[in-house]
């Protein structure tokens, strides 16, 4: 392939995989909070109940704070190290068996 025409085609990858590219994966999301969060800070804060968080009166009440909330654990809690993938599989899984945001 000629020179000229792969940067423009590495280009036009990067975007796509950027702005369309994979849907997040809630079992991935499940493996790396059950991993992490539950054994690490939840289950200490709900009296071994980790999930009891997600189901308690006053809890995370947008997508976003979710969002926020997974971002926050991952970089000044747990340090995890995860990528903005990971949070965001950690994000889908939430939302799906607890939140159900829109």
């Amino acid at each position: 392939m000629n020179k000229m025409y792969r940067i423009p085609a590495v280009f036009a990858l990067v975007i796509w995989s950027t702005t369309s590219g994979w849907a997040a994966d809630a079992e991935k999301g499940k493996k790396l909070h059950d991993a992490s969060c539950m054994t690490n800070c939840h289950a200490a804060k709900a009296q071994g109940n980790a999930n009891a968080l997600y189901t308690r009166q006053g809890r995370l009440a947008s997508l976003e704070k979710l969002k926020g909330q997974v971002a926050f654990c991952n970089q000044q809690v747990l340090n995890t190290q995860w990528w903005p993938e990971d949070e965001a599989n950690v994000v889908e899984y939430l939302n799906r068996d607890f939140y159900k945001f829109k």
